[in-house]
């Protein structure tokens, strides 16, 4: 915890600098493949996820940051099977359907639709999400006997003066009722209506592991790509793509959290990911904290004065973060990838897990697997 709180306060770091200078610093978190888990994944070693926790989370690690939460798909549903488990399809509704409530207690702002999500049945998700506070969007989804979209395509919002298009797709939902037009050609189509009128451009998309392609260049008009259907989890130091949209894996069960955070000081120009020495800075001060921590009440040099290898490790590692942090000031337009795990260190939020456990208390059947 107290290097996941480090991370944070590095960022928040960045973002005091932003409130000085009138520098709009924003923050995307973004959840994927969460299945309509209330809990956590109940994994015997390590049983991460879990809304509550998430919650907690947000409140207490990001106090006071414009953040938007999004969801990249499979939010409702495990599977687009009608019988992958032992929950009738019923029960699975059930779960789907107060999944949807509880968002909306949380304030989720978009959730895009994917495969999984129409395992109830199309009419029945449409019902759901219709009324919802929630925006779900779908670029490339079609009603077939209407040919008109069966969610809006894009959702716009504005926090600290920036404006950001989350866009929705989907490759590979399938149902006799639905045209599934293709992705790409109609995630492009947005991109270019939108392009000029926005900051950012956020593309939310469902597709699977043994379908993915190139996004990056793919749609490389826009700036980040959020990932469902895949399994994949992209960690922090991730090498990105040289051009084009930077793309992130969110893993499954909403086991972690995605956060991308936005530094803005000169609108209209590239955004430059720093991800990668950002994260090397942190392990730097990592290793040197591990050093004092042998006797904090004098200096390193002191502390290691008779051993000139570890002395020369401790140049080597000064030096290497005074460049960094050079480098890291010298981009006026910046965003840091982080990927935060809802662990048990993580406390509940009281007045979500209680939302809960009214759902909970209402089915028929256990609500946590």
């Amino acid at each position: 915890m107290k290097k996941l709180v480090y991370l944070l306060f590095l960022a928040t770091i960045f973002g005091q600098e932003a409130s000085k200078n009138n520098i709009q610093n924003i923050s995307i978190v973004s959840t994927t493949n969460v299945y309509s888990e209330f809990y956590d994944c109940g994994c015997p070693k390590n049983p991460l996820g879990g809304l509550a926790r998430k919650t907690f989370f947000l409140k207490n690690m990001m106090p006071g940051r414009d953040s938007f939460l999004v969801d990249a798909g499979n939010a409702l549903f495990d599977s687009n099977q009608i019988n992958p488990d032992n929950l009738s399809i019923e029960n699975k509704r059930f779960k789907a359907k107060n999944f949807v409530k509880t968002l909306e207690f949380l304030g989720q702002d978009v959730v895009n639709i994917g495969s999984n999500d129409f395992k109830g049945g199309v009419d029945f998700l449409i019902d759901i999400t219709k009324e919802s506070s929630v925006n779900f969007v779908s670029a490339n989804l079609y009603d077939k006997s209407s040919n008109k979209l069966l969610f809006k395509p894009y959702h716009i919002m504005e926090k600290d003066g920036a404006k950001i298009a989350f866009i929705g797709l989907s490759q590979s939902a399938r149902s006799n009722s639905i045209i599934n037009k293709n992705f790409i050609e109609e995630g492009n189509r947005y991109i270019s209506e939108l392009k000029s009128s926005v900051d950012i451009i956020v593309m939310l998309v469902n597709v699977l592991d043994e379908n993915l392609i190139d996004l990056s260049q793919s749609f490389s008009n826009a700036d980040y790509i959020f990932l469902s259907g895949s399994s994949r989890r992209t960690e922090p130091r991730s090498k990105q793509s040289d051009s084009g949209a930077l793309v992130y894996g969110g893993g499954i069960q909403g086991k972690h959290l995605s956060i991308v955070d936005i530094r803005i000081k000169v609108p209209n120009k590239a955004i430059i990911d720093v991800s990668s020495p950002f994260n090397r800075l942190q392990e730097i001060d990592y290793r040197l904290n591990r050093l004092q921590a042998k006797d904090p009440s004098i200096s390193l040099e002191e502390l290691y004065a008779n051993q000139p290898n570890v002395l020369s490790l401790i140049e080597k590692y000064q030096k290497e973060a005074t460049e960094l942090g050079i480098s890291l000031a010298g981009h006026q337009n910046r965003s840091t990838f982080f990927s935060i795990p809802l662990s048990p260190t993580i406390p509940d939020d009281k007045e979500v897990a209680a939302f809960i456990q009214e759902i909970a208390d209402k089915a028929d059947f256990p609500l946590k697997d």
